[in-house]
């Protein structure tokens, strides 16, 4: 127990000793094991969260803009003067609440209180309030003009969510890449061992052939300049694959000294979609041309009120207001009024005015973002259809990789057995093995490529946080 005792205290200050997001003794992570800590760990995603913090409370603001606003204003003067030792206060207080209407118009309502005292005199107080109502029906009127803030904070707010997204997705998508290229470089170092071993073994063979005067000992050579280059080979990926653990490490963003077990992949699905079914799901899905969409709709509405910019003003205007005074004599006083005002331009009478000019460029622009739109639906078309050429080139070629590595292992078995009878040389059967690592490691390669084909395919079509099961959930 004393000894277990003190292997658990040694863990535990080698625990604590580490930096902070590191992993010690080779912690094994599978894929959806980094992606989940990728969204923990990495900067760039935390401080796409933090930004949805001003996001959020911008959109707050913006429903609060027909919340009425209250304001109290308390005040104290004093006065004197012509000689007079009296000095006179008064004590004061306004109420003012406004209130902004969905039509373009606004409600104002205030009411104040004072208290006037005066030395030898009686006080003197008095009350009142008054409202207000400002309702413009042409320019700045209306429903487009009212609710237009509201809208576009609300657009504004899809388009936050929609750029969050797109930083997930590139983010998770850069962190699988590197990902599957270390399980690749530890396989391909795995292979270069092989490959080493084979080397050796064949050395030993040419050894024993030689000691029983079956080879020359010239023959030699060639395997012993094999060896050196798989051993060169060995040292290329290992450092090859601590080069790919430190673009891992960067991808999630955790100490660089971390060490990381991948688990492989078994399962190697099919393409999982028709191409139609592609280029659907790129237009329902993918975030910079929903972005796109959203900002066509505000510039539908920006034609609208650059348009009601041109009219003129007619403002119509009324209120009501009631005074109370008690002091020297009680007094109440109390009127409404309304109106309409309207204001002329006169200067605009040839067309030259700049709301004119604004609402004629605000035309020119929706006009090229129409055109932009159907580039880039085009666009989003050819993508679809080179990521789903590339899945299902990258499929077919697996089954290819795999069968000539099955039969370059075949080769290889031969070789080996006819170098043993005297029936075939060195030279032959280093060829074969040479042959034999180039189709293990192009194995590998297509599977890694195809596996990164579909994510890539997946970030095409703007899936991919679906395919991953990452929800867009707000953060504290």
């Amino acid at each position: 127990m004393k000894l277990f005792n003190r292997i658990a205290l040694v863990l535990t200050l080698l625990l604590l000793s580490l930096p902070a997001g590191s992993l010690a003794f080779g912690q094994s992570l599978t894929l959806g094991d980094c992606i989940a800590l990728t969204l923990k760990e990495n900067r760039t995603i935390k401080n796409a969260y933090l930004d949805r913090v001003v996001q959020k409370y911008d959109l707050r603001m913006a429903e609060e803009t027909f919340t009425p606003t209250l304001k109290a204003t308390p005040s104290i003067t004093s006065s004197g003067g012509n000689g007079s030792t009296a000095t006179t206060t008064m004590l004061g207080t306004t109420l003012t609440s406004s209130q902004n209407l969905p039509t373009g118009g606004s409600i104002n309502l205030s009411a104040n209180q004072s208290s006037t005292s005066t030395k030898n005199a009686s006080p003197v107080n008095s009350y009142g309030w008054n409202i207000n109502l400002t309702q413009p029906l042409l320019k700045g009127g209306g429903l487009d003009v009212g609710l237009e803030p509201l809208r576009l904070a609300r657009i504004n707010e899809q388009k936050n969510i929609l750029n969050l997204k797109s930083t997930l997705m590139s983010t998770l998508t850069t962190v699988i890449s590197a990902y599957r290229n270390y399980v690749k470089a530890i396989k391909s170092l795995e292979i270069s061992k092989q490959s080493l071993k084979r080397s050796k073994d064949l050395i030993e063979t040419n050894r024993e052939m030689i000691a029983a005067g079956r080879m020359a000992a010239v023959e030699l050579v060639q395997s012993e300049a094999d060896l050196a280059r798989q051993e060169f080979d060995l040292l290329s990926a290992e450092n090859s694959l601590d080069k790919v653990r430190l673009e891992l490490t960067k991808a999630i963003d955790i100490d660089k000294n971390s060490k990381i077990l991948p688990q492989p992949e078994t399962n190697i699905p099919p393409v999982p979609y028709t191409l139609e079914q592609a280029k659907q799901l790129a237009f329902d899905n993918r975030p910079e041309y929903l972005t796109a969409l959203l900002s066509y709709e505000n510039e539908k509405r920006a034609l609208i009120l650059a348009k009601n910019r041109t009219l003129w003003n007619l403002n119509l205007t009324g209120g009501y207001s009631e005074t109370y005074t008690r002091g020297y004599g009680n007094s109440f006083n109390s009127g409404w009024n309304t109106g309409l005002a309207l204001t002329i331009p006169l200067d605009d009478l040839y067309l030259l005015s700049s709301d004119r000019k604004a609402y004629l460029a605000e035309e020119i622009t929706m006009k090229k973002m129409e055109n932009d739109l159907a580039r880039q639906r085009e666009d989003i078309e050819i993508a679809v259809q080179d990521a789903m050429r590339n899945a299902e080139m990258s499929h077919r070629q697996i089954k290819l990789a795999t069968l000539s590595r099955t039969l370059s292992e075949k080769k290889v078995e031969i070789e080996t057995e006819k170098l043993k009878a005297g029936r075939s040389t060195n030279f032959q059967l280093v060829s074969f093995q040479n042959d034999l690592k180039n189709a293990q490691d192009a194995e590998l390669s297509s599977i890694t490529d195809y596996l990164n084909a579909l994510t890539n395919l997946d970030n095409t079509l703007g899936i991919t946080l679906d395919t991953l099961k990452v929800s867009l959930v707000e953060r504290n």
